[in-house]
């Protein structure tokens, strides 16, 4: 069969066509650093793209469920603390009231109790990123409320609107992490401030503290502890937790990065191998078509 010269310069320019479009290719990876940048680059590598990228994404949003999670715990573990120094000053009031103590300086340590009672409501309603601490899972109601009625005899309560419900922030593929105390477990629902109302009550009476006050405050301030020793054990948990995210990431990006980036080295080799082959078909060209075809390989 007789191959004319038309055939001939379609092949040659379809070989010099397709062989620039390579060296486009490449040198849009290189670019890019992407060797895969649409579906039809490499079908097989694109659908492990978009599952790499899936798990990256839920990864991302783990991470930050463990931030906020341990900011969270924190600010709980943070405000117990303050609790229990409100304690242990309560304490030392009521050692002092029982070193015989006059009338007026008992009344004055109920008064410093007063205020005591003020700042432990204030931190059990202690709020993060908008959320109560101690409320359970009812977290847009301040928990712990304190009403003074004028009387006579005046009267103080304090109510508790909370619940024990667990907070939990979701750390990974089917599974969470509890974040809270409520206050029905860190301080007994109003067990704790009721306490601090009758020692408050009895020294501003001018009564000296009993041996069961003494051992209420005790009590509640080991309660507290055991409180606290829950949050820090949440906050070990969201730790290992956190390392783990870290680690299956940096994972999830090498795999990413092994399917769709750009191995510079190969693809610069390829790249100035493909364009001295071109450069020498067109040569080639140059000899065996008449000038008049070679004005297309221009």
């Amino acid at each position: 069969m007789r191959i004319t010269e038309g055939r001939i310069a379609y092949d040659i320019l379809n070989s010099v066509n397709n062989a620039r479009e390579k060296i486009v290719d490449l040198q849009g990876q290189l670019a890019s650093g992407k060797r895969v940048q649409k579906v039809s680059d490499d079908p097989a590598a694109s659908e492990t793209i978009m599952r790499l990228q899936a798990s990256l994404d839920r990864n991302t949003q783990y991470q930050k469920n463990v931030s906020d999670a341990q900011g969270f715990v924190d600010s709980a573990s943070s405000s117990l603390d303050d609790l229990n120094s409100l304690l242990t000053q309560v304490q030392e009031i009521l050692v002092q009231a029982e070193n015989g103590q006059q009338t007026s300086a008992v009344v004055a340590l109920g008064n410093q109790v007063d205020g005591i009672l003020q700042q432990a409501v204030s931190i059990a309603n202690t709020q993060f990123n908008g959320k109560t601490l101690f409320g359970g899972t009812q977290t847009t109601t301040t928990p712990y409320a304190l009403t003074t009625n004028p009387g006579p005899p005046a009267t103080t309560t304090v109510t508790y609107s909370g619940n024990s419900g667990a907070i939990t922030y979701a750390v990974g593929d089917g599974a969470t992490q509890q974040v809270n105390t409520s206050g029905a477990d860190a301080f007994g629902g109003t067990a704790l401030f009721n306490l601090l109302i009758r020692v408050r009550d009895n020294l501003q009476a001018g009564t000296l503290p009993s041996a069961a006050d003494q051992a209420a405050v005790k009590t509640s301030a080991a309660t507290l502890m055991a409180a606290a020793g829950k949050l820090g054990t949440y906050s070990q948990s969201l730790t290992t937790t956190s390392t783990h995210l870290q680690s299956q990431e940096t994972q999830l990006q090498s795999l990413m990065s092994s399917t769709r980036d750009t191995d510079v080295a190969e693809a610069t080799l390829d790249l100035t191998n493909r364009q001295t082959m071109l450069n020498a078909a067109l040569q080639t060209a140059a000899k065996i078509l008449p000038p008049s075809l070679l004005d297309y390989l221009s």
